[in-house]
């Protein structure tokens, strides 16, 4: 019964308020007073019963009809409640898949914009380094034109030598001037060699330069890819701060040991934004241990490093 009441609490009620009105229509159509004895006519008793019938029956039928009446204006109600709440819920999806749309949008013009800003970068880069390259071909290709005159030149001092020695078997009279014109050219010779040696050591430096310049840009290239992969790193472990506004950047120093490990970080130049800055400073620690170089000659350039953390540009 009281799962009942709770599951169709007004078609109880009603149930209830049916039967007590039978009830009353019982009692209040019996006489309880004491009457003298009368003589009852049995037509007319017949005749009084069928009347109090037909009232209870009728009330009855009115309570029935009250009762279905009120059954179809409460499922109206809940009918009428649930396709305002079904609307209610619809307009929340719709808002919630909206917005959902609105961010992938504002991500998607996000990332676009990072992967331009990213390609710019890179052909900046590339268009100095197709330069450092070009510059360095060049020196090549001018120690190769010195070498080449130089080999030129000896060909041609064979070659004049042997004319000196045929002029020599030849002219045997004239062997005083000759041995005058000899230590003369002897003379020319010996400044020509000391000349040439003169070349050859500053193509010897020449060389040597090139070398050194090429294994700098050989470094250079190997620290810049190592930094990058740090700054990578240190942006995948970046967790952007409530209310963070775009275009911030800050200038962070760290140090580090060659095994890769973050000892200390600290921001020398701020963005302006404490949050933003303290969440550079977990990021990097966060990223420990970070990309470290395995060449040696920079393992004193990367013992304390500075760069300047900016999410837009990577």
């Amino acid at each position: 019964m009281p799962s009942l009441l709770k599951k169709h609490p007004i078609a109880v009620i009603l149930s209830v308020a049916i039967h007590l009105v039978l009830i009353l229509f019982l009692v209040l159509g019996l006489d309880f007073t004491e009457t003298k004895p009368i003589k009852v006519e049995p037509v007319n008793t017949v005749k009084a019963t069928v009347i109090d019938g037909a009232k209870i029956k009728a009330a009855a039928e009115n309570l029935k009809k009250l009762e279905q009446k009120k059954k179809r204006d409460e499922k109206k109600r809940l009918d009428d409640l649930k396709k305002k709440r079904l609307l209610e819920e619809k307009k929340i999806k719709d808002l919630q898949q909206k917005k959902i749309a609105e961010k992938k949008a504002i991500e998607k013009q996000r990332a676009d914009e990072a992967a331009r800003l990213a390609k710019i970068k890179q052909q900046k880069k590339k268009k100095a380094e197709d330069a450092k390259k070009k510059a360095v071909e060049d020196k090549k290709k001018k120690i190769a034109a010195d070498k080449k005159r130089m080999t030129d030149k000896k060909k041609r001092e064979k070659a004049k030598k042997l004319a000196d020695e045929k002029k020599k078997k030849v002219a045997d009279k004239k062997r005083r001037e000759k041995e005058e014109k000899l230590a003369a050219e002897k003379q020319r010779k010996q400044e020509d060699v000391e000349r040439d040696r003169s070349l050859l050591d500053a193509m010897a430096r020449e060389e040597e330069e090139a070398r050194a310049e090429e294994e700098k840009l050989v470094l250079t290239g190997k620290s810049n890819t190592v930094k990058n992969a740090i700054a990578l790193k240190v942006q995948q472990n970046w967790i952007e701060p409530v209310g963070f506004m775009e275009n911030l950047t800050c200038k962070v120093r760290v140090n580090l040991i060659p095994t890769g490990e973050v000892m200390s970080v600290k921001v020398i130049k701020s963005s302006g934004n404490g949050l933003f800055d303290r969440s550079v400073e977990r990021a990097v620690k966060k990223a420990s241990p970070v990309p470290f170089p395995t060449d040696s000659r920079l393992f004193q350039e990367f013992r304390v490093i500075e760069f300047t953390f900016d999410p837009q540009a990577n």
